[in-house]
């Protein structure tokens, strides 16, 4: 669970100095804000994310550097339990939160007259984050897969075992080499593949690591609507509606192709738990703009802000009917769909004939995927 945020600044004249936390009590000693500061700067002080733990606080710390050379050196480190990796979150999310605070801390320099205005707007977008990270610990099988897809890390992981099985060992090694980075926890990395039983963890006899083994892959796409067009035919609002939504539908999906980009950007909002309940809702019928049931503590303008982001994203599609009533309709619905790997059998064949692979460990993949195929 996320325990809050600190932000701090490094100037030649104070050194490194608190400029923000959430909440107040939350506290972290000027040894620890060291460390995560010189992880940082070791090398050429450029700007990137860190995974620091610190034992005194009790924390894992993801901090983000604007770097050395940037007008104010700013340190935003979230504050997470020992243990924990941001991972779990998705590098997409992280990186969006930071971008977020950035533009706040921006504002309150431009504008120091309305800085107590400002800084109460980032301590209520940092509480709202903090719950909102809090709440992607409970995501749905289908955001899983979208969330595995949003990260780097993950999606080299697919392709590692898209090849074969390897050992703990042997993932850890092949993936630091195509990130570059150090892997500080596999186990969280490797959680949602275990979570959506895409990968399966098994000894081999013999084996002193465990080897993990993909048994299905997934893929992420738009789709059409099935039940508001199955009800759009029937003329289901009203018939002007009915025909003006088929009409975009169709042309829609007459030059639809998936692609790496659309399929992130689609992903992305897959795993904001707040749209995707909109999501969920509107692939069973339309409603008036002004009839859209809110969540608890949601305003009228926080769901506006969803709704443009869709719209402009051609997930959703806003219709006005002959009284001019503004009607919300799902364009595309959003899916992550597993499927069987066939392609790993020819390729566990070959990995074996090129020495890559065990047979042991070859006989015993291929009985995995035999037993989800036979089910």
């Amino acid at each position: 669970m996320p325990q809050g945020l600190i932000i701090t600044e490094w100037s030649e004249d104070q050194g490194l100095i608190v400029k923000f936390s959430y909440p107040e009590n939350i506290i972290i000693d000027l040894d620890d804000m060291m460390r995560i500061f010189y992880a940082h700067i070791t090398g050429a002080g450029e700007a990137g994310q860190v995974l620091v733990r610190l034992e005194k606080a009790h924390s894992n710390v993801s901090s983000y550097f604007t770097g050395m050379e940037s007008e104010k050196p700013y340190m935003i480190n979230l504050m997470l339990e020992l243990g924990e990796d941001p991972e779990i979150f998705g590098e997409m999310v992280i990186s969006q939160i930071n971008r977020n605070i950035l533009l706040y801390l921006k504002r309150i320099n431009q504008y120091p007259n309305d800085s107590y205005e400002l800084t109460k707007e980032l301590t209520n977008y940092v509480k709202d984050t903090l719950l909102f990270l809090e709440r992607l610990k409970n995501l749905t099988k289908e955001q899983i897969m979208a969330q595995i897809y949003t990260s780097e890390r993950s999606r080299k992981i697919l392709e590692i075992l898209q090849e074969r099985a390897v050992t703990k060992t042997e993932l850890r090694n092949l993936l630091e080499e195509k990130i570059g980075r150090y892997i500080a926890n596999l186990d969280n990395s490797l959680d949602p593949f275990v979570k959506t039983d895409l990968v399966k963890q098994d000894w081999i006899e013999g084996d002193p690591d465990i080897s993990l083994f993909l048994l299905s892959d997934f893929s992420i796409m738009r789709a059409p609507v099935n039940k508001v067009i199955e009800d759009a035919r029937k003329g289901i609002p009203n018939p002007n509606l009915a025909n003006k939504y088929l009409e975009l539908a169709t042309n829609y999906f007459s030059d639809y192709e998936p692609s790496f980009d659309d399929n992130l950007k689609i992903a992305a909002h897959m795993i904001n738990p707040d749209i995707f309940d909109y999501i969920i809702l509107l692939r069973e019928k339309p409603y008036p703009i002004n009839k859209l049931p809110k969540g608890p503590g949601e305003s009228f303008e926080q769901i506006k802000k969803f709704l443009i982001a869709l719209e402009n994203d051609k997930i959703i599609a806003v219709l006005k009917d002959e009284d001019d009533t503004v009607w919300v309709f799902l364009l595309t619905d959003l899916i992550a769909q597993s499927f069987y790997p066939e392609y790993l059998i020819e390729n566990i064949s070959k990995a074996v004939i090129e020495v890559k692979l065990k047979k042991e460990t070859a006989v015993k993949h291929l009985e995995l995927l035999e037993q989800i195929y036979k089910k």
